[in-house]
């Protein structure tokens, strides 16, 4: 059934994709993750480094998750019927809150490949 609404999300966008995935953890390049993060309005982008980084500059519209107990707060208060775009530094351990996220509520997570700082390679907004 996710992988139903996953596709139909994709086709109703025009998106094609393609994916590096782990088993609860699709991996995304910058371009990818920027254009879910910017066309699907249930998508929402989580930031799980820590508040100090976050204050030095992340991605536009981003909830900052420092801990896990924040990032179960924020999936608790914006629904489980959503889509969860996460990214740190370097990309691990987004992988690793993606994989929190799936053992406790099964949600399907993406994950911004090689984190932040590749994404400031692709010369994508960031909000100081």
């Amino acid at each position: 059934m996710n992988k139903i609404k996953l596709l139909f999300s994709f086709l109703f966008f025009g998106l094609q994709f393609t994916f590096a995935q782990s088993n609860e953890v699709q991996i995304l390049t910058p371009k990818q993750f920027h254009e879910i993060a910017t066309l699907n309005p249930n998508a929402y982008i989580i930031d799980v480094r820590k508040i100090k980084d976050f204050k030095k500059g992340h991605i536009e519209e981003a909830f900052c998750a420092e801990k896990s107990e924040r990032l179960y707060q924020l999936v608790d208060s914006l629904g489980k019927f959503k889509e969860y775009l996460l990214y740190c530094k370097y990309g691990d351990r987004s992988v690793v809150a993606g994989r929190m996220l799936y053992k406790k509520y099964g949600l399907k997570v993406y994950s911004l490949e090689k984190g932040l700082d590749y994404w400031k390679e692709f010369k994508l907004p960031i909000k100081k």
